[in-house]
């Protein structure tokens, strides 16, 4: 394992795999990618301030980041009322999108099956979209732009399928878990999870998703709602208590879920039995 320290708060991560690239995010708006991130001449390859005008708030999503592999774009937003999207190899803002909320965004996903939509979960519990072909790049109710309102609570997380019938999942802080066909404005799936959910990921390649909750338990869903899982305690004879789950990623091809929680423990899960 691999660590070094920097002088402000990391507030996100990607890993650029195309060229072996460490892309974070600080809390201070500025975004860095490391070149050689896992040995002693790590460098940084490139750096620019993504963010500078947050809002003052008690309650924030702070900075939120999503990189966009195809493309090479990478989209940041948070305690803001836009999305700015930045061309990383030439460090250039080339659209800036107004989010028409009132409150903070709290997670962003990309479409990478060609259809230009990206979405934006708030803390107010809508869940927008935006059609990146637009000319302007403002936030215009259209036809191509909408917004959905069903869930009643903060947007923990949005994600959006891959291919071109791929649905959008959220899942808000309730416990709710909706499915949406983009072209409509109401969920064709509801899944309730645990009633407080502080993590939600979704495999992109499986039909599962994982939900965390900081009463100490993760549980694994299928796409069709039916509980396939649930995770309580670390392995072992004398395994302790899972803490409370602030943080879930799956592997984005093998059946691996990563799981943070507040206790400092970091525990990967797997469908493989390990060998002894």
């Amino acid at each position: 394992m691999k660590s070094f320290m920097l002088t402000r708060k990391v507030c996100g991560l990607c890993c650029v795999y195309e060229f072996c690239l460490l892309c974070n995010l600080l809390d201070d708006g500025a975004v860095r990618l490391w070149r050689n991130y896992t040995s002693e001449t790590r460098e940084v390859f490139t750096a620019w301030k993504a963010l500078s005008d947050m809002l003052p708030s008690t309650k924030g999503s702070g900075l939120v980041l999503q990189w966009e592999q195809q493309s090479g774009l990478l989209f940041a937003s948070g305690d803001v009322k836009h999305i700015l999207v930045w061309d990383s190899e030439k460090e250039m803002k080339v659209q800036e999108i107004a989010t028409g909320a009132d409150s903070c965004v709290t997670s962003l996903a990309t479409d990478e099956a060609g259809r230009s939509l990206l979405v934006a979960g708030c803390g107010d519990g809508s869940v927008r979209l935006f059609d990146r072909r637009s000319p302007s790049g403002e936030c215009v109710f259209s036809s191509h732009v909408m917004t959905l309102k069903e869930h009643k609570s903060w947007i923990v997380k949005v994600f959006v399928q891959t291919g071109r019938d791929g649905k959008i999942v959220s899942g808000s802080i309730d416990g709710q878990v909706k499915q949406w066909d983009p072209r409509f404005s109401e969920s064709v799936k509801t899944t309730p999870t645990s009633p407080m959910m502080s993590a939600l990921d979704v495999h992109p390649k499986a039909n599962i998703f994982a939900s965390g909750s900081p009463q100490q338990f993760i549980k694994v869903y299928n796409l069709s709602g039916q509980s396939l899982s649930t995770i309580r305690y670390h392995d072992g004879f004398m395994g302790q208590r899972i803490g409370p789950i602030s943080c879930l990623a799956f592997h984005p091809y093998k059946a691996f879920l990563a799981a943070g929680s507040t206790d400092s423990y970091l525990s990967i899960y797997t469908l493989e039995k390990q060998k002894k």
